[in-house]
């Protein structure tokens, strides 16, 4: 859909305003992002629905930060330890998930679901998980665009090939579509340690025309 496509530039405004400057101000890598550090519990951030979630964790309450009215967030903290993991999404489509340990140290996130498929072992398809080291995030990811004594801050960016629907809904906006039928992709991770290793990976993916 064409509006959610728009929409998602809202999502960029919004979901920046609580990203680091770091993340902000950093220049994109001209490279893609592989799938894989998209990709926990199967759901794939930009791809994912607010049902598929909801299919793979359980019913959960959702709600909105007084902040970011038109984003709509759910989360699920672990039945065995203080993991959390807390999805965003608009118009029903995943736009981001930030996965931490201990809850406590972030919010009160008493009314979060509990789940059994959320605990410290929880990771990416690439090894992203709590507790790794810097050094291993950076032989998984690459170098990072910066990085800090507490954090490591990537951005990338990529082109990527409309499919035939997706043409024929975006040239009903713009006739430049069927010439150049790619949306700009762009990812943005940050990472936060302590001494114990990684406590904070939070992703986010967005598309723009």
């Amino acid at each position: 859909m064409m509006k959610a496509q728009i929409n998602a530039l809202i999502i960029l405004v919004v979901l920046s305003c609580s990203l680091p400057y770091e993340v902000q101000a950093a220049q994109a890598a001209d490279k893609t992002l592989d799938k894989s550090n998209l990709t926990i519990l199967g759901l794939v951030v930009g791809n994912c629905t607010s049902l598929d979630i909801y299919s793979k964790l359980g019913p959960s309450i959702p709600f909105k930060d007084d902040a970011k009215p038109d984003v709509t967030q759910v989360c699920y903290v672990s039945n065995q330890d203080e993991t959390l993991i807390l999805f965003s999404f608009e118009n029903s489509q995943c736009s981001r998930f930030r996965l931490m340990a201990p809850k406590n140290k972030f919010h009160k996130w008493h009314f979060c679901e509990k789940s059994p498929l959320v605990s410290k072992h929880l990771a990416t398809e690439s090894g992203l998980k709590l507790g790794i080291s810097k050094s291993r995030m950076k032989a998984i990811l690459g170098d990072p665009k910066h990085e800090s004594d507490e954090t490591l801050d990537y951005v990338y960016e990529w082109k990527q090939k409309m499919n035939q629907a997706e043409i024929e809904r975006a040239s009903q906006y713009s006739k430049d579509v069927k010439k150049n039928p790619f949306w700009t992709v762009t990812a943005a991770i940050r990472a936060e340690f302590s001494e114990n290793g990684l406590i904070l990976f939070d992703v986010i993916k967005y598309s723009q025309y």
